[in-house]
């Protein structure tokens, strides 16, 4: 399967984008698409694995949009997790410096203990400079954003009850594919924004 919005022919690529575990590695084969990689790992169970190269391998917006689509299946969160998430979807629909600022105050609220707070940490890293305003501009280093998203994604899957992870990451799986098609990462189910 064409994944349209991976804009990688085959699976090395992307793994050659980041520092993946050993586990993954051992599935790739030569002329591996990121679709077969994905199947792989899955089967597999290498489920964490999966989640960080389906970070990297879509584009930084709609990696972005699926940390959060994937955070916004826990309907547990208290106020500051909430705004994380607001904060992330409104960077997503306006890729601003002012929305990229915000969504780091509400990652720094919310913590960076669960999938929320590294859906706004993501946005936050996805571009201008990780210190504050007035402080001379660091960039984030290239995919710091990524590593952001799969935090997000995975502690989305674990938490706040472990034993529903499997499904979790499945049905996330099924949201980044979803996205990776031009989808909204609803796969025809109506969600809010």
């Amino acid at each position: 399967m064409i994944l349209k919005k991976i804009p990688y022919t085959y699976a090395e690529d992307v793994l050659n984008l980041y520092s993946p575990e050993k586990p993954i590695l051992q599935l790739l084969h030569k002329d591996m698409t990121p679709f077969e990689l994905i199947q792989a790992a899955m089967k597999e169970a290498l489920f964490s694995d999966c989640m960080f190269f389906l970070a990297h391998a879509l584009p930084l917006r709609e990696a972005i949009w699926w940390a959060a689509c994937c955070a916004s299946e826990n309907k547990t969160w208290n106020k500051e997790e909430l705004d994380a998430i607001s904060a992330t979807k409104a960077w997503v629909n306006t890729p601003e410096e002012n929305t990229r600022i915000h969504a780091g105050k509400m990652a720094n609220a919310a913590q960076l203990e669960t999938g929320a707070g590294w859906a706004a940490q993501a946005a936050f890293w996805s571009g201008g400079s990780m210190l504050r305003p007035e402080d001379p501009v660091v960039p984030p280093p290239l995919y710091l954003y990524a590593k952001g998203v799969a935090g997000s994604v995975n502690l989305s899957a674990v938490l706040p009850i472990e034993e529903n992870a499997v499904e979790k990451y499945n049905a996330f799986v099924d949201i980044a594919l979803d996205i990776a098609n031009g989808g909204n990462g609803t796969n025809g189910k109506r969600k809010e924004n």
